[in-house]
């Protein structure tokens, strides 16, 4: 195999999958190098007997349909990458306890949802239409900064809402536009998909997520996460790139001080353009010299902190989910109404919050005929997690599995434990020895109010600080989730292709 590319991708994550795929197409020579034996990172599955698990995935915002395509399914198939999508009519359905506590399954689609948020908030349909409203300016503000714009000029007179609302959080926004409470509550459900507390989550951000999920409708790849990654993995070979597995990289090369290529082991390979899916923390901590570590970068990145933390049961079930009652795909169980206790749950292994996922209402031959999947999520701190010690690992682990457990069965009154056949428990470490990522989350960066998605979009151009050297994933601009990465990473290969065309045309 030749040692020179004009692009080497290091990571096989969801981002580094996109940006192998678009510089591939672009028709640049590309490399993409994985430590793992598998590609995905969090888009992959594991069998357990007769199960085949899912890592990580909820389901995709932004699929749609054929005739109603989203920009994730379009991006899947400018790829060249084919993916068997299965789609889900229901957005979520959340269960709150406590005072002013509610049972809301709302459905995906515009008009259905505002008049299901209507049926259950009466005189709130105005302001939540508003909040859509205000999603779609957002979303064309955003695609011009993503440009590389940013002409105040043109932002004051063209997007004159984004600049009204850019600055604000969830919470503020959301009582600007006078919605009731129990509305306000319901529209913030999606809040642990992006890992922040709405009172400092901003608004922009916030609404462009929740309009991706219910304007079309949300999917899960039938084949398991997996089949989104080999989808990709063959479309980069497709187009000529070249993959290797088990493959650690080691070291980033550098001629004087520029970027030249990687090394893994005594193996080198060169490049013009490096793409890491990895956290910049990690690059410059075991993957440079400190000497070749620009300060400015060195600081943004210690005053940035890493989002939070997954822990999920997996389970087998030998019954089906008719015959268990299992009604729902994705269900939020909190004990509050109110977003921000939904929050501070996450400092508390005792209560925080679960989503659960029944796989076989999306994908009915997911499991074995007779049987079906659970998966429950919860997020916790690294103060949370941190606490537990060595010793208390095993019992930690247990015992929050087992909460959760009960929790789901005593809030949806559907009996599981008995039915029990495999049961797989992923805490903190288990992500951490997998992905190599800061405590093992598999966000990036955690979205505080002065590291917002819009201000990242905004100074994505002047954080490039070594030439040549480009970071995508949960960490870079678009933040976390899958859709976000994927969108991410093709951005990122396509911008190195148009800046290798340029030079070639000069």
């Amino acid at each position: 195999m030749d040692d020179r590319y004009d692009v080497i991708v290091v990571g096989a994550g969801n981002a580094g999958l996109s940006a192998a795929a678009a510089t591939s197409k672009g028709g640049l020579k590309t490399l993409l190098l994985e430590r793992n034996i598998l590609p995905g990172g969090c888009a992959t599955s594991f069998c357990r007997g007769r199960f085949e698990f899912e890592a990580s995935l909820h389901e995709l915002a932004n699929v749609g349909t054929k005739e109603q395509n989203g920009s994730i399914r379009r991006l899947f198939d400018s790829l060249g990458a084919d993916v068997g999508w299965c789609t889900e009519q229901t957005a979520f359905r959340v269960l709150a306890d406590g005072h002013g506590g509610y049972d809301a399954t709302m459905p995906s689609g515009m008009e259905a949802f505002c008049d299901e948020m209507e049926r259950q908030v009466p005189g709130c349909r105005d302001s939540v239409v508003t909040v859509f409203k205000l999603a779609e300016e957002m979303n064309a503000a955003i695609a011009y900064l993503s440009s590389g714009k940013a002409d105040p000029n043109v932002l004051m007179n063209e997007h004159a809402d984004f600049m009204r609302m850019a600055s604000h959080s969830v919470d503020e926004c959301l009582e600007a536009l006078q919605m009731p409470a129990k509305a306000q509550n319901i529209l913030k459900t999606y809040w642990p998909y992006i890992g922040a507390k709405t009172s400092e989550l901003d608004f922009a951000h916030y609404a462009l997520l929740l309009e991706r999920y219910i304007r079309t409708f949300p999917a899960m790849p039938e084949m398991r996460s997996h089949e989104l990654s080999l989808a990709l993995e063959k479309a980069i070979r497709d187009s000529g790139g070249d993959i290797w597995y088990n493959c650690e990289v080691t070291e980033l090369l550098f001629d004087g001080e520029t970027i030249c290529g990687v090394a893994a082991g005594e193996r080198k390979w060169y490049a013009g353009h490096i793409v890491l899916n990895c956290f910049p923390s990690t690059a410059y901590s075991q993957l440079m010299e400190a000497s070749k570590v620009p300060e400015k970068a060195a600081k943004i990145d210690s005053a940035r902190r890493p989002g939070s933390l997954f822990f999920t049961v997996n389970l087998g079930l030998n019954r089906s989910c008719d015959e268990l009652g299992i009604g729902d795909y994705s269900v939020f169980l909190f004990d509050s109404p109110d977003a921000g206790q939904q929050y501070d749950t996450l400092f508390d292994t005792e209560r925080s919050f679960i989503i659960a996922n029944c796989l076989n209402k999306v994908v009915p031959n997911a499991s074995p005929k007779g049987t079906c999947m659970l998966f429950l999520t919860t997020m916790l701190t690294e103060e949370a997690w941190g606490e537990v010690k060595p010793e208390e690992y095993k019992r930690v682990k247990n015992r929050i599995a087992k909460r959760m457990i009960e929790t789901y069965e005593r809030r949806l009154g559907a009996s599981v434990s008995p039915y029990i056949e495999e049961i797989v428990i992923a805490a903190p470490p288990t992500f951490a020895r997998y992905l190599n990522t800061p405590d093992g989350t598999p966000y990036g960066y955690q979205i505080q109010p002065w590291d917002t998605m819009i201000s990242r979009i905004m100074n994505a151009r002047n954080e490039g600080f070594i030439d040549g050297l480009y970071f995508v994933g949960a960490h870079a601009e678009r933040s976390d989730g899958y859709s976000s990465t994927y969108a991410n990473g093709r951005s990122v290969g396509e911008r190195i292709v148009r800046e290798v065309q340029k030079n070639v045309g000069a």
